[in-house]
């Protein structure tokens, strides 16, 4: 059982309307309420809130978001969303994790999102070498955890083509991955949030934690910006700030007692880590 789960993502961008469009005619969610910020979901949750504050699309070589992640609750759901997008003619990377089965897309500020399908049970272990993080699947074979995705064999799991059905409701922000500018000091700042350290590598510069569900993968880190990397331009479109919801007040007020620079609104209490990435605990 998660204690962390995540919340709306709220997201800085340059163009209401061409997010607007993306969300909804590109990716197939809903506009669940207009205005600043817009929100974006499906038909019972808000998963993104669009705020147009800013002035110059996503800018590389800062400590920022790197992804964010949206989860689809089925194979076939990622098999109707990739389907999708491949009618749209929307620039997309499909990517097999192992341990998830993904497709990647920028929205039209250049910000990446990841739509994934968890798939842990394809994984038996992991091993570290020389070039990298190896995955052992399920059969014992040695994997990249970055392969080419199979499509067909994803576009299989459609039991029909028709890809105007609703977003499903099961859809959730499943993780965040952030550049920032020292892996250890963002490790020790999560940790004080929460999550628990599960890979950490600052030979390849990237690490990541969880918070008590089969896959300890729910905040990644990495320095792939420069180590030291500045914080992100004011004005570029980008993360304004990702909420995290805690399963208990318990846990919540024993978070807050860890983190001594928060500041109080009516949906929780805003933080920023020493990348300078926002978070709002609820």
């Amino acid at each position: 059982m998660e204690y962390i789960t995540f919340g709306p993502v709220h997201l800085n961008v340059t163009n209401l309307n061409k997010s607007i469009e993306f969300w909804i005619n590109v990716v197939g969610m809903q506009v669940r309420k207009e205005g600043n910020p817009t929100e974006i979901g499906t038909s019972e949750r808000t998963l993104i809130m669009l705020h147009p504050d800013a002035e110059t699309p996503y800018k590389k070589g800062y400590s920022s978001i790197y992804h964010l992640a949206i989860h689809l609750p089925s194979e076939s759901e990622l098999a109707r969303l990739l389907l999708r997008l491949m009618k749209s003619g929307w620039k997309i990377s499909p990517v097999d994790h192992i341990i998830a089965k993904s497709i990647y897309a920028n929205d039209p500020d250049g910000i990446s999102i990841e739509f994934a399908f968890e798939t842990p049970e394809r994984v038996r272990s992991y091993e570290i070498m020389e070039d990298g993080l190896k995955v052992i699947d399920n059969e014992g074979r040695l994997k990249s955890p970055v392969e080419a995705l199979d499509v067909q064999s994803v576009l299989n799991h459609l039991t029909d083509y028709n890809t105007n059905h609703p977003f499903p409701n099961e859809t959730i922000v499943g993780h965040m991955n952030l550049h920032v500018g020292n892996l250890q000091t963002a490790y020790d700042f999560y940790k004080k949030l929460g999550f628990t350290e599960h890979f950490n590598f600052p030979q390849f510069g990237w690490g990541d934690l969880g918070a008590g569900g089969i896959v300890d993968h729910r905040i990644a880190v990495n320095t792939w910006a420069g180590v030291n990397a500045p914080k992100a331009l004011a004005g570029a479109a980008g993360l304004k700030y990702f909420t995290l919801k805690y399963d208990s007040k318990e846990l919540l007020s024993k978070v807050l007692g860890n983190i001594p620079n928060t500041v109080e609104y009516n949906e929780g209490y805003l933080v920023e880590d020493p990348a300078g990435n926002k978070i709002m605990l609820s």
